[in-house]
C-alpha cells in the first residue's frame, strides 16, 4: 500500500472514483439521489478537491501500484471549531477493502498531522462508524461525539 498526493494529472481518476463513492454513499444519504446526463452524481468534484493551496489535501490510495481509491484531508478552514484537521473523504473500491489500505493510509495521515481531528460519518453507515472507532480507538483519543448535520455524527479526537 501507498499513497500520494493528488495532482492535476489525477483530475479523470479522482472525478471517477469520487462517482464511484458517491454511489456507495448513495445508500446513506437522500443526497445522491439523481445522476446527471453524464452518468455523475456530482461532476466536478475534481476542482474541489486538486490542491489549489486552500487548506484541501487530496490523496490517491495504491495497491500495488493501482489506484484503490482516495482520502481527502482539510486544515482549520474546514474543520470543526477548535481542529486542526478533518478527514472529509475516506474512499476504496470494493477489490481493494479488507486489506488494511484504509487504515494504513489514515495513519499515515495522523502521523504527519498530529494535532486535533475530525469527521463526520452517516449514522446508518455502520462499517465506516467501526473502522472509524477502532482507528480512534488505536490512534487517538476520542474527545466528543455529537450529532452532525442531517444524518450525521461527528468525532472529534486527539492523536496519540
Amino acid at each position: 500500500m501507498s499513497f500520494r498526493k493528488a495532482s492535476e494529472a489525477d483530475r479523470a481518476l479522482i472525478e471517477n472514483l469520487f462517482n464511484l463513492y458517491r454511489n456507495d454513499l448513495s445508500a446513506y444519504g437522500a443526497d445522491f439521489a439523481f445522476l446527471d446526463e453524464k452518468g455523475y452524481f456530482e461532476y466536478g468534484a475534481a476542482d474541489e478537491l486538486l490542491p489549489f493551496g486552500d487548506g484541501v489535501e487530496t490523496y490517491i490510495i495504491e495497491d500495488g501500484g493501482h489506484p484503490a481509491g482516495l482520502i481527502v484531508v482539510t486544515d482549520e478552514r474546514y474543520a470543526l471549531s477548535g481542529c486542526a484537521w478533518c478527514f472529509q473523504e475516506l474512499y476504496l473500491i470494493r477489490p481493494a477493502r479488507g486489506k488494511g489500505l484504509a487504515r494504513a493510509a489514515a495513519e499515515g495521515l495522523l502521523l504527519q498531522k498530529p494535532g486535533r481531528w475530525c469527521l463526520s460519518v452517516y449514522k446508518k453507515n455502520q462499517p465506516a462508524r467501526a473502522f472509524w472507532n477502532k482507528l480512534i480507538e488505536a490512534r487517538g483519543t476520542l474527545v466528543c461525539q455529537m450529532p452532525g448535520e442531517e444524518g450525521m455524527t461527528d468525532l472529534v479526537f486527539d492523536t496519540k
